[in-house]
């Protein structure tokens, strides 16, 4: 519909200032503001002009329901996920409950969700067993955060709702509501209750694969995706995710062969964009550089864009256009910190301790970024100067932030290597390889393992760099 896609472009139009707010100066903070009145004054236009619609049409409905002098009006079909009706169930309202059901779903669809909320409570409440006005409900609860109302009502219709389709979608909405309450795994039991009520509901399989990568069970999540694409070839967002689960797997070759079958249908900035960063995580850094290209001419004032292609350029070895497209970076969103720090390593393994190290103390000092307060002690260390960098290391083991006192065991590992205390480093090594947080860390424990010929445990350490048999 042409509508869906006027919508979608100011629902990008949106997406951009949010993204641009939190870098733009006093300046570009009050452009941006009036665009955001400018968009607020075409949503009321076209608010009141859908409002004036509805009623016209309510009007000429109600004509023709009383020429054939019914006292009820039309119907409401509930339709299986391909379009094709299944169990058709006709509800027959009276004309004001009818009015005010087409009413909500207008609201929905304008994705005015208290206003949706406020039509559909008053549909249930004369007509309690209208089971599709009761799902929007539930789904206006729940896209306005309110997820106790939202449970209530779709484990409401997971019991009563003999409707295969909606009892499948309430499943769905109950295993994402378990996962934004941090309990994935009761979220996989409503996933699969989904799929069994509704084979075909393809978001129940996709929210599975979701949850069993994030639950770490990639080979469980590839699996997932494997039979969803059987289904549904041209679908972006599974080819994503299906290629990071291969990759978290080491089966790169398939990974990449995913990430080019997405890059061939996709066609929004932010798939293109994830497409890129993921063969960022995949070190193909010249696939990442040439897809970060693409976007340039239509993103050349996207900051982000910039860095992404620097920072490929870097790492595939074109020091000098890296440093040039980190510049463009940061003259778009000159105080984000993690661009200037992205610059700073840059200098520092080009050799320019001094003006890195200056860099990294204002970040540090000023945003308490972590990696500044990292990047501070790797240039004290290029330049001999331990207990200087120590001073700092203490200050990281000592924070309560948990991913800090990673880098933490990392950096301390670092020190005591450098000053040869072999055994003493060790275990900050193995804690910060623990954690989870810092992949290097299990480079050096398995280096140090190795040289003390325990073979076995090295294995263990490295494996995890090994590529998949």
């Amino acid at each position: 519909m042409l509508l869906s896609y006027y919508f979608a472009g100011l629902n990008e139009r949106i997406g951009k200032i949010k993204e641009r707010m939190a870098m733009a100066q006093e300046e570009e903070k009050t452009k941006l503001y009036h665009t955001v009145l400018q968009l607020r004054q075409i949503s009321d236009k076209v608010v009141e002009e859908w409002l004036n619609f509805e009623e016209q049409l309510v009007e000429v409905q109600r004509m023709f329901e009383n020429m054939e002098d019914e006292e009820s009006c039309g119907t409401s079909e509930l339709q299986s996920a391909d379009g094709e009706t299944e169990d058709v169930q006709e509800i027959y309202l009276p004309y004001p409950l009818a009015a005010q059901f087409r009413r909500g779903q207008g609201y929905f669809m304008l994705s005015m969700y208290r206003e949706a909320v406020e039509s559909f409570n008053q549909v249930i409440e004369e007509a309690p067993d209208v089971a599709v006005a009761r799902l929007y409900l539930a789904f206006g609860f729940f896209m306005l955060g309110r997820l106790d109302m939202a449970y209530r009502q779709f484990r409401l219709l997971s019991e009563t709702c003999e409707h295969a389709f909606i009892r499948a979608a309430s499943y769905n909405a109950l295993g994402c509501i378990s996962a934004v309450e941090n309990n994935a795994e009761q979220g996989l039991l409503w996933f699969e209750h989904a799929l069994a009520a509704f084979p075909d509901l393809t978001d129940a399989a996709y929210n599975q694969a979701l949850t069993l990568y994030q639950l770490g069970r990639y080979k469980e999540a590839a699996a997932v995706c494997a039979l969803f694409l059987e289904k549904e070839k041209d679908d972006v967002e599974v080819l994503l995710l299906a290629g990071a689960s291969h990759a978290k797997s080491k089966q790169m070759e398939e990974a990449c062969r995913l990430l080019r079958r997405a890059e061939g249908i996709a066609r929004q900035a932010r798939h293109r964009k994830r497409i890129a960063c993921t063969y960022e995580q995949l070190e193909r850094f010249a696939d990442a550089a040439r897809c970060y290209r693409e976007l340039l001419p239509d993103y050349r004032n996207d900051p982000s864009v910039w860095h992404g292609l620097g920072w490929s350029l870097w790492q595939n070895g074109q020091v000098e256009q890296a440093l040039s497209c980190l510049k463009c970076a940061l003259t778009l969103a000159p105080e984000q910190p993690d661009y200037a720090c992205s610059y700073a390593w840059m200098l520092l393994y080009e050799g320019e301790h001094v003006r890195a190290g200056r860099i990294f103390e204002r970040i540090a000092r000023k945003y308490n970024q972590p990696l500044a307060w990292a990047g501070m002690v790797e240039t004290l260390l290029k330049q001999q100067r331990i207990p200087e960098a120590q001073a700092l290391v203490d200050g990281l083991l000592a924070a309560e932030a948990g991913h800090v006192r990673t880098l933490g065991h990392y950096l301390q590992g670092r020190v005591l290597l450098l000053q040869g205390k072999r055994e003493e480093a060790l275990p900050h090594f193995s804690a910060s390889h623990a954690a989870g947080g810092i992949r290097e860390s299990g480079l050096y424990a398995g280096l140090l393992h190795y040289t003390d010929g325990a073979y076995e445990e090295a294995y263990e350490r490295w494996k995890e760099w090994m590529p998949a048999p």
